[in-house]
């Protein structure tokens, strides 16, 4: 974008979008003339070597943070796969769809919505602090229903267990820690680990299938305590505190030291990055227009400033749950016994294979996403997994009418294509873009309103799909695929650009006075874009 003319071009570090309109600057050169994501990328690689004691660091972290993110994915495999266990229904008496299984998963996403709220605690207490008490909750859940007499223990476990899952902060935490240059790969391998807990899972159920036993579905949700009992026991020792947290609170010279700790080869406080990523957090708590501190208060999500940001969040949740995954998560079982797969075996099979295939994919897509914008990698995944849907459909139609096997086989093999353009395009991003859209004083608290959004959507998806599968079957695949299609015109009118903007910087798309941050984000990604450009050519690296 060439420089206009009419305008003053000066490098400024503004608190309000329209003082710098009125003294002439463009809202969109402002950002593209600051240091550029691009440069702070440069930079962030130059300060650190993996090869290093740092590396070390990082992976201690990462170890931890992906602990809990494998913590939650064993119960993905624990109900997935328990779900095609003929012992665990008989013991309660209930069938593999219907509302005794959707209570069953909904229970948990209502206890994520009523713990939502106290995720706000984690600028209290620390991001580590509610963490801790987040996993030490699933702890005492798993055994609540390992252990669950009857179907009103096993409900209470259920939410036991969605309420502490919800105070776990582990995306947040990985987001603000991480080095810029890997921010986005970190947080996708971060994602990866949901499988890793699935995987686990879902191999050691195939293991305990011959066992003659009540044990043998009650094991699966004993071993959902490891990994939270790992996080427990480590997460003081090998996790910092975010900076970003320190600095909030006012250790500042803390702060300081773990950038240097875990952004820097030499653990140099005097960095250049260093000072670099203390200016981003100080200039977002000094130019965020939230006025409401207090832990409870959730009214600046509705004031001006802020309620784009709460609509974004709010479309975003429902497309993380609506977008087709939950019924290969929690409900694959009854979906294949639409297609005359119905060997608990077989069932677990298939799971770990398409839980296999969305790990690995996951893993490639944490590696683009730093290559293409959030808003093209969106639109690729809906699109892609509306060509999957339609593809089960169809086959899932045919095996209705004439029963092959082959027929059957195509199925899954759709689903399994699924998974791959789900993982690729869209997985990473569900622990990432909710995150980069929430300045530093707006974030555990808008983490804690989405994941109540999230709860909210995944109560009326499980209830749904849960009872809609059973008395519809295979044409349960249409409504995702209508959905899939409205989320398209919604996605282009609703989600923003974030891609290259630092975490502070997006403030401005969302607080420019009569700005549409839809445009306005695009305007800068592509100013930013073309100033990057620019600079390559001309070869200056502008601070």
């Amino acid at each position: 974008m060439a420089p206009r003319e009419d305008v003053d071009h000066t490098v400024i570090f503004h608190d309000d979008v329209a003082q710098a309109n009125k003294i002439g600057v463009a809202v969109e050169e402002v950002a593209a003339t600051r240091i550029s994501e691009a440069d702070m990328m440069r930079k962030s690689a130059e300060a650190l070597t993996l090869k290093s004691k740092t590396g070390l660091y990082i992976f201690g972290y990462m170890l931890v943070m992906g602990c809990n993110q494998a913590g939650f994915g064993i119960d993905w495999g624990v109900i997935s796969g328990i779900n095609s266990n003929d012992r665990w229904h008989d013991f309660y008496g209930f069938g593999n769809a219907g509302v005794i299984i959707s209570t069953i998963n909904a229970l948990m996403q209502i206890g994520g919505f009523l713990g939502a709220p106290f995720l706000s605690c984690a600028d209290v207490l620390g991001r580590r602090g509610v963490n801790f008490l987040g996993n030490a909750l699933v702890i005492i859940a798993a055994i609540m229903q390992a252990m669950a007499p009857n179907l009103a223990c096993l409900f209470i476990g259920r939410l036991v267990l969605g309420f502490g899952t919800a105070l776990c902060t582990a995306p947040q935490y990985v987001a603000e820690l991480a080095p810029v240059h890997l921010r986005g790969r970190l947080v996708g391998v971060f994602g990866a680990c949901f499988q890793v807990g699935s995987l686990m899972m879902i191999g050691i159920m195939m293991g305990l299938t011959n066992w003659d036993s009540d044990w043998q579905w009650r094991m699966a949700f004993f071993i959902q305590a490891i990994f939270p009992l790992f996080v427990c026991v480590t997460i003081y020792f090998l996790c910092p505190e975010s900076p970003r947290f320190l600095y909030m609170r006012g250790k500042k010279e803390e702060a300081r030291r773990v950038v240097a700790r875990y952004m820097t080869t030499d653990n140099d406080i005097n960095h250049e990055i260093v000072d670099l990523m203390i200016l981003q957090i100080e200039e977002s708590i000094e130019t965020t227009k939230a006025g409401f501190r207090a832990t409870w208060d959730f009214r600046v999500f509705f004031t001006k400033a802020v309620w784009f940001r709460t609509v974004v969040l709010a479309v975003y949740a429902v497309f993380q749950q609506w977008n087709g995954g939950g019924i290969i998560g929690y409900y694959l079982a009854p979906a294949l016994d639409t297609i005359g797969i119905t060997s608990q075996l077989d069932q677990l099979g298939i799971s770990l294979g398409s839980t296999a295939i969305y790990f690995v994919f996951t893993l490639f897509g944490s590696y683009i996403i730093d290559y293409f914008r959030r808003r093209t990698l969106i639109f690729a995944g809906l699109i892609s997994m509306i060509c999957a849907q339609i593809a089960v459909t169809i086959t899932s139609w045919q095996y209705n009418l004439s029963e092959q096997k082959t027929t059957a086989i195509l199925t899954v093999v759709w689903i399994y294509l699924f998974q791959v353009c789900s993982a690729t395009f869209i997985a990473t991003m569900h622990n990432l873009y909710p995150v980069e859209l929430l300045s530093l004083p707006l974030r555990a608290k808008g983490m804690g309103l989405f994941a109540m959004f999230q709860a909210i959507a995944a109560v009326v998806h499980n209830y749904g799909i849960g009872i809609g599968v059973g008395k519809v079957g295979y044409k349960i695949w249409a409504v995702y695929i209508v959905y899939n299609f409205i989320q398209i015109i919604i996605s282009y009118y609703v989600f923003p650009e974030t891609s290259k903007l630092n975490l502070e910087e997006i403030d401005t798309i969302f607080e420019t006075p009569g700005g549409k941050p839809v445009k306005l984000s695009i305007k800068i990604a592509d100013a930013k874009r073309e100033k990057a450009k620019l600079d390559r050519q001309n070869g200056v690296s502008q601070l």
